[in-house]
């Protein structure tokens, strides 16, 4: 019974240690089992089996809350902090978009039209504050505002159907600011 307990006590302290890995630790149970090695060969009576076995518990029990505890908390302690540290470079940080953000990105990858000789008028989709959404249009004179207002009107569809495949129809608003290019000088 004993044995198979103190199987279960190494089991659950090392779990996935490698077996030719030196350290304090598994020093501290080398060192028990070599223990219990030296003292069941000086032994003559059950009794003094069953104190072997008992001293043998007590040294891996003490390595348990000592040094394997401390190497245990070291090694979370280097994973914790590996896994925290910043990257050196500002490319490599992380930044979590806000909805608005991350919803005005999605439409303006699937909306933009640039200025075009076909097309005089552009279209962006731009955040303007945190609950809204600018359909931004820039003309040159020579517009077909018929087919400019078709584009409008269909951004403002996809813009909510977008919204609504997030659940986020309730709070999306949309607004429209349609400028003259300035002519060139």
């Amino acid at each position: 019974m004993h044995v198979s307990l103190l199987l279960a006590l190494f089991a659950l302290l090392f779990p996935g240690s490698p077996v030719y890995a030196q350290s304090p630790c598994s020093d501290c149970l080398t060192a028990a089992e070599e223990g219990l090695a030296k003292c069941l060969d000086n032994a003559f009576s059950s009794e003094d089996k069953v104190a072997c076995e008992e001293r043998r518990h007590a040294r891996l029990k003490a390595c348990a809350t000592g040094v394997c505890k401390i190497e245990r908390d070291e090694r979370a302690q280097r994973e914790n902090s590996s896994g925290q540290q910043t990257p050196t470079r500002p490319g490599l940080t992380s930044y979590t978009p806000t909805k608005i953000e991350w919803l005005a990105l999605a439409l303006n990858a699937q909306l933009r039209e640039p200025l075009s000789s076909e097309r005089p008028y552009s279209l962006e989709i731009v955040a303007a504050d945190h609950e809204t959404l600018t359909i931004l249009v820039r003309y040159q004179s020579a517009v077909n505002r018929e087919m400019m207002n078709r584009s409008i009107t269909s951004a403002r569809e996809v813009i909510m159907n977008k919204a609504k495949s997030y659940g986020w129809d309730t709070w999306v608003k949309i607004q429209e600011r349609v400028e003259l290019y300035a002519p060139k000088k």
